[in-house]
């Protein structure tokens, strides 16, 4: 995903002000309208994977700057982008008291998962397959 100026075609990009934690509830709420035609599961699954990104992106970093979602149906696929600027490297750990559920999660349901630096920070990636039928 390009995060200049213009998002590439076919994401649907929500910029988010600042590291206030209720912009994350609101973020959750516009991720889940967007999937409004995947089946139940697969909404679940993905708007699962945003909040983990989101709550990454305020805990470990500054706070997020913009949430991208991208659909595509042939095959099935969501792919779920968060940009912060931050510059720690997201990882898997032993889950604690204090957290470390969050990517094991991401690493379960999605197809893979990755981060990508650049100049003011980086993008964290989940790619989830979806089953191509319309909620009902």
């Amino acid at each position: 995903m390009n995060w200049g100026a213009a998002p590439e075609p076919g994401w649907l990009v929500l910029d988010i002000a600042g590291a206030d934690p209720k912009a994350l509830a609101h973020a959750r709420r516009w991720a889940e309208a967007q999937f409004a035609s995947l089946a139940e599961a697969d909404r679940v699954d993905a708007t699962i994977v945003v909040g983990e990104l989101l709550e990454n992106a305020y805990v470990h970093a500054p706070g997020p700057r913009r949430l991208g979602l991208h659909l595509t149906h042939d095959p099935c696929e969501v792919t779920v982008a968060v940009a912060d600027t931050g510059t720690g490297e997201p990882r898997l750990r032993v889950p604690g008291r204090t957290g470390g559920r969050g990517l094991l999660l991401v690493d379960e349901l999605a197809l893979a998962w990755g981060v990508r630096h650049h100049d003011d920070g980086k993008v964290v990636w989940a790619r989830l397959a979806c089953a191509g039928q319309p909620a009902g």
